[in-house]
């Protein structure tokens, strides 16, 4: 019987690495190209072959990567041409790429098309998430379906041989979205992958987590700490299922049944530096940490001790949107900081976040600002570490307290992890 995970084989290129980064969600396991004598490839339903692979690597392979197909594998390849290993009678790639590179500059349309009749996969991947530039194009032999074409006819950029002697299936092109993707240029390639892989998934059948398991640790026997009124309601709103649960039940076991793990500012730091090997493992399996702290002694490896900034003139204690790319700010209003209109409850200074991390909102003057708020990624070899929101502050269950959107940031920053988490957002 077939396996039924999704492979990723890569040749160690950053490009790639990074695209598998993004879309872990999507990807079972990650192989090494050179390790592939030791892998066996009919575990899986699917392998990726992504672009950006060099031309000669995947040769030395050619006999097991095809085998896998004719086993009934369902291969998957963006190789530009350089996939004449593949043993597909009567395929034919020919050199060849757009009309003019510039042409997205000029309001121009890029002289390609959908293939008529429209293939399945376009009702999630349309015209424009398709178009950028190719490599070369293929002829279409028998048994194959054109999905992507030159308007001309010349050619065809993205086939799918559906159904080969075996009971296997390749989807083969010459559009290299991992390559542009994991360099950050070009967002069409961007939107191809974050298409691509849900609908690979839903393809085999693959029926991928929700990732909406949301635990507020309740770390202080106050009413409005333990059980933050409308939070509950907010979270469901988002998607949500939320779960309360007292500190000193901090384990393996709760950590197990959350992907974000919310801890409010007023904490036990002794009891939570006990628990740092679990939340460390948790972080590197891709749980989600939000912290609220002004840490006195650094209970996490990567966390910093808490400076205050000074709170003359009061305008230090105004805190500033700097980068909102993950919109958790954008729709809270100008006040959002300020708990009954009063500043410096939200955040009155800053930790130093550890490299990588982006920088979200200033504290502290205008010449001199320090980071309120931070998002990193926890670093891990697979690539499939989770988030952290560092607040550097008051429980941001408060914020913001009046108008439409009452008690929507941590619901806002709570999406913004499981998007990132899951590719519809990238770092």
């Amino acid at each position: 019987m077939r396996g039924k995970g999704i492979a990723y084989i890569h040749w160690g290129n950053s490009w790639q690495l990074r695209s598998f980064q993004d879309f872990r969600h999507y990807i079972d396991d990650l192989i090494y190209i050179h390790d592939l004598p030791g892998i066996d490839l009919s575990s899986y339903a699917a392998v990726i072959m992504p672009d950006a692979m060099d031309g000669g690597s995947a040769r030395p392979y050619a006999a097991q990567l095809n085998a896998y197909r004719h086993g009934g594998g369902f291969l998957i390849v963006l190789l530009q041409g350089h996939a004449d290993w593949l043993d597909m009678p009567g395929l034919k790639w020919t050199p060849g790429n757009c009309r003019d590179w510039l042409w997205w500059t000029k309001g121009e349309k890029l002289e390609v098309r959908l293939s008529v009749p429209h293939h399945p996969i376009t009702e999630s991947l349309p015209l424009s998430h398709m178009s950028w530039h190719w490599g070369g194009s293929y002829n279409v032999p028998e048994g194959a379906r054109s999905i992507l074409e030159i308007d001309d006819g010349s050619g065809s950029l993205f086939l799918d041989f559906p159904s080969l002697p075996g009971g296997g299936r390749l989807l083969l092109s010459t559009l290299d979205p991992h390559s542009h993707n994991g360099q950050r240029f070009m967002p069409a390639t961007t939107r191809f992958l974050q298409s691509f892989y849900p609908w690979l998934s839903r393809e085999l059948g693959i029926v991928r987590p929700s990732r909406n398991r949301f635990t507020y640790l309740q770390c202080s026997e106050v009413s409005s700490e333990w059980h933050p009124e409308g939070l509950e309601e907010s979270l469901g709103n988002a998607g949500f299922q939320a779960l309360f649960a007292p500190l000193y039940q901090l384990g393996v076991d709760l950590l197990d049944q959350t992907n974000t793990l919310y801890i409010p500012s007023s904490h036990d730091e002794f009891f939570l530096k006990t628990r740092a090997k679990d939340l460390i493992a948790y972080l590197e399996r891709g749980g989600n940490l939000i912290i609220c702290a002004e840490p006195c002694q650094p209970w996490l490896p990567f966390m910093a001790p808490f400076h205050a900034v000074p709170s003359r003139p009061f305008t230090n204690i105004k805190v500033r949107i700097r980068d909102d790319r993950f919109s958790i700010f954008s729709d809270l209003g100008e006040g959002f900081d300020g708990w009954k209109g009063v500043y410096g409850q939200y955040a009155r200074g800053w930790t130093d976040p550890p490299p990588g991390a982006i920088w979200l909102t200033d504290v502290g003057s205008n010449h001199d600002p320090k980071p309120a708020d931070w998002l990193w990624q926890y670093p891990t070899l697979t690539g499939r570490g989770g988030y952290v929101f560092m607040h550097n502050g008051d429980n941001m269950t408060r914020y913001p307290d009046r108008g439409d959107k009452k008690q929507a940031l941590v619901a806002n920053i709570a999406v913004a992890l499981r998007k990132l988490s899951m590719g519809a957002l990238l770092m």
